[in-house]
């Protein structure tokens, strides 16, 4: 009985190091797999608890700033500022005092265009004085879509997000910064007011 040859030995050898790394990259793939299935049913879940729980709000939205230094004045001249619109939220307050939402809005954009977003957003919520009054900061991660971006076709945000309140009112804001060094994109602040009904 003749023995393989190195060669041949190399090849098995390297055809069951391929194989073993090719069981060893599905295994990993299902792994990854089932942890984004566990995750996707825990933050859905936790989206579930904060809509079922929280006390719902209205949103009043009013305002969007364009950064002067971004845009010519000729194409801040066509932008609309007066961003009106509506929505309605879900907000639920831990017992630490810092709250949690899932809302839904919709508004003029800045070519005048309806925007819808909803999506969820955690704020740290700071009472300098103990009172009524509060300062709050954190983000929103959510889904837009707009007629001058991908046609309308969904995609996701995530923005960073303040608010100052007072009792059941808070007013907020966002901002959405310039993605490019091109004039005519970016640096917009939104703002918007909630009343929480309780």
């Amino acid at each position: 009985m003749t023995r393989p040859s190195v060669a041949a030995r190399r090849r098995s050898a390297l055809a069951e190091l391929c194989l073993a790394a090719a069981c060893a990259a599905q295994a990993c793939q299902a792994g990854a797999l089932a942890d984004g299935r566990a995750w996707a049913s825990q933050a859905g879940s936790h989206l579930w608890d904060v809509y079922e729980q929280g006390q719902p709000e209205l949103f009043l939205t009013g305002y969007a700033w364009h950064d002067p230094h971004t845009y010519t004045a000729s194409k801040l001249a066509t932008l609309n500022s007066h961003a009106w619109g509506l929505g309605a939220a879900k907000r639920l307050i831990d017992a630490d005092g810092n709250d949690e939402m899932v809302y839904a809005m919709v508004f003029a954009d800045s070519h005048r265009k309806p925007e819808p977003v909803v999506g969820y957003a955690k704020q740290w919520i700071w009472r300098p004085d103990g009172g009524p009054f509060s300062l709050g900061a954190g983000y929103t991660a959510g889904l837009t879509s707009r007629t001058d971006i991908l046609n309308n076709i969904p995609f996701p945000i995530v923005l960073p997000l303040f608010s100052v309140g007072m009792g059941a009112v808070r007013l907020y804001g966002t901002f959405l910064p310039r993605v490019t060094d091109k004039l005519n994109n970016g640096n917009v602040a939104f703002f918007f007011a909630s009343i929480q009904f309780r």
